[in-house]
């Protein structure tokens, strides 16, 4: 999972700008399969988006035009978003028919079938990532996205803050095989196995290693690790 996921990461650690990270969306895309790939960062106030990055140009005003529009305000979108799987592949099942003007939205612009990535922080969503096409995509393939998207999104919200960072306390050696086998995408079961602990023990380094880096699920928890490069 880590060794698929690292040329990405690293392209995110160099860049700084919206076009660098386009670019990059633009690869993990062509790279997994799928036609184009988007962010969407939603502000405080969970409804409403503060950045949109797309690799696909053509929907530059679209997005203007979609979020202005009012048919994703409503009270459940983000429950909804928030209740599916972390990786979560979606169809032309979740409109209401082809009458749904959400319907005629999306497929205008290729939203109709597509992967998104939910990213959560503080049992919140903070932002989503949609790959646009039909692709399959095994257990590896999905963890590995999910380290780009949150490594991503840590990059861009990190970008924003002034003033100075405090690095994330220094973790144990055991930590550090913990963290290093989760990057690799074994279970905390797994984990235990290979190193002679009991899960509950792994899941305890886990939750460790979490609070160091102020992290609040596995995702995050490995995501930031690799990005402050802490194994």
């Amino acid at each position: 999972m880590l060794a698929l996921a690292e040329p990405y990461l690293r392209a995110i650690a160099d860049a700084r700008t919206d076009a660098r990270y386009i670019a990059i969306l633009g690869q993990l895309a062509q790279d997994f399969g799928f036609r184009s790939a988007f962010t969407l960062e939603y502000s405080d106030e969970h409804l409403n988006v503060r950045r949109v990055l797309d690799s696909d140009s053509r929907r530059a005003v679209w997005w203007g035009e979609y979020l202005d529009s009012g048919l994703r305000k409503s009270p459940d979108y983000l429950k909804a978003i928030s209740e599916q799987a972390p990786v979560h592949r979606a169809d032309g099942s979740r409109f209401a028919g082809p009458g749904d003007p959400l319907f005629a939205f999306s497929r205008r612009m290729d939203l109709v079938d597509i992967t998104t990535v939910t990213v959560s922080h503080d049992h919140r969503v903070i932002g989503i990532a949609g790959l646009c096409g039909t692709v399959e995509l095994d257990v590896r393939q999905q963890g590995a996205l999910q380290l780009v998207v949150y490594s991503l999104f840590a990059q861009i919200r990190g970008d924003r803050k002034t003033g100075i960072v405090t690095p994330p306390e220094a973790l144990t050696p055991r930590e550090k095989e913990v963290i290093a086998l989760s990057a690799e995408g074994m279970t905390s079961i797994e984990i235990a196995e290979r190193l002679g602990l009991s899960a509950r023990t792994v899941n305890q380094h886990m939750d460790n290693i979490a609070d160091k880096l102020g992290t609040k699920n596995r995702a995050h928890t490995v995501a930031e690790a690799v990005r402050h490069r802490m194994f």
